[in-house]
């Protein structure tokens, strides 16, 4: 007897994570919301086992492998040099395609929140994620996730440091964050240009470096 295999099973664990999504926009608003995701997601990330490289190199190593933090929550990126990282596809893009082909099209509330992260404020300034870097509200648990994660990163003994510089929609528009590409020292060209080839781009340092 042969057997017969359903590509287009739905995901009902994504679907519901999105379907609450859009009722706590709804209840508690889109500022609310951003806030509750940034903590979700900054706790998670700091329940990663922490790890301690000898060198740069060792770091590098480990993210083609996937076998460090950061790695371990969003799969292997590429390195373009001087800190610069971009990650081919977004976590959250089986989830957004679950639930399009269920509902036909994302919730219209969602972009407030993505507005909300965008804003400079406290929650999003002290990890360096947001402002303007946005395109969706997954980018509120996604970049809090990364920062914290490399924060249980150490290279040489000292602490690693994420900055989230841009991003693109499934749809190909860019959010670029100008304030973390000037901070860190890169060229709005160079994030773009990384851009072409990702949907995220960001940088990581190591601090006091």
């Amino acid at each position: 007897m042969k057997m017969v295999t359903n590509t287009n099973i739905i995901d009902i664990a994504q679907i519901a994570f999105l379907d609450m999504l859009r009722e706590m926009i709804a209840m508690a608003g889109p500022a609310v919301t951003k806030g509750t995701l940034i903590r979700l997601a900054t706790k998670a990330g700091k329940q990663l086992k922490a790890l301690a490289f000898g060198s740069w190199d060792d770091f590098l190593a480990a993210v083609e492998t996937a076998t460090n933090p950061i790695a371990l929550t969003e799969g292997p990126a590429t390195h373009y040099g001087n800190g610069l990282f971009g990650l081919k596809a977004c976590p959250f893009a089986s989830a957004i395609s679950n639930y399009k082909n269920t509902f036909g099209m994302l919730p219209e509330s969602y972009a407030s929140v993505t507005g909300e992260f965008n804003k400079p404020g406290p929650g999003t300034d002290s990890i360096r994620v947001g402002n303007g870097a946005g395109v969706s509200p997954f980018c509120s648990v996604h970049q809090p996730m990364r920062a914290a994660a490399s924060h249980q990163i150490t290279v040489g003994g000292k602490p690693l440091e994420a900055q989230q510089l841009g991003c693109k929609s499934a749809a190909g528009s860019l959010g670029i964050a100008k304030r973390w590409i000037e901070e860190g020292g890169w060229s709005e060209d160079a994030v773009r240009k990384v851009l072409e080839s990702n949907m995220c781009c960001y940088a990581l340092k190591v601090k006091d470096s």
